[in-house]
């Protein structure tokens, strides 16, 4: 009776331990999807806050900077107008619009007061041009530009300097390589009056 009985509980037991394992298993997996929805729900809501505070602080920022450009701007005006009052003419040359061409205009008489050596201008006139069209990159238009500038010769271009090549950047664009003109010139310049 024992056996008989002993047969029929265990697997009846079995049975029960399995569903009891399966059901188990089941809320466990709930509570874990439950926990992975509610940590995925506060990190979003946590990166929802960073983004809102960085945009924020980047909207501050930009208001600032705005005004720091206006009060920078109020007090250019204002130095411009008290200069004008103080010396009109002078004023005028200050002028943003024309300080490219005052620096031009200063590199220029600074260049042309230079003395030339006697030995390189051999058989150099004074009105005389080199063709600057030989330096790769300067064509007609670019050459007709420095001369217009005062740059007539292989000379004039070797003797850039730096703060020259800032102002001939400004003047004449961001495209154009003026190192590599000014090392050329001073090639050619050799060849043409020392060989």
């Amino acid at each position: 009776m024992m056996d008989a009985l002993t047969l029929m509980v265990v697997p009846w037991l079995t049975l029960a331990a399995l569903i009891g394992f399966a059901v188990g298993w089941w809320i466990r997996g709930r509570r874990i999807a439950g926990r992975e929805l509610t940590l995925k729900r506060r990190f979003d809501n946590r990166l929802s806050a960073i983004e809102q505070d960085a945009r924020q602080v980047l909207e501050r920022a930009r208001l600032e900077s705005e005004a720091a450009r206006r009060r920078v701007e109020a007090e250019r005006d204002r130095l411009y107008s008290r200069l004008s009052k103080l010396d009109p003419e002078g004023s005028r040359m200050t002028d943003p619009s024309h300080r490219v061409r005052l620096a031009r205009t200063r590199n220029v008489r600074k260049r042309n007061a230079r003395p030339v050596a006697a030995g390189r201008a051999r058989g150099r006139a004074p009105g005389e041009s080199d063709d600057l069209t030989r330096i790769k990159g300067i064509g007609p238009t670019f050459e007709a530009r420095l001369n217009e500038m005062g740059y007539r010769t292989y000379l004039d271009l070797a003797r850039w300097t730096s703060e020259d090549l800032d102002t001939l950047g400004k003047g004449l664009g961001a495209r154009i390589r003026l190192k590599e003109w000014s090392d050329r010139a001073a090639e050619l310049h050799r060849r043409k009056y020392d060989a």
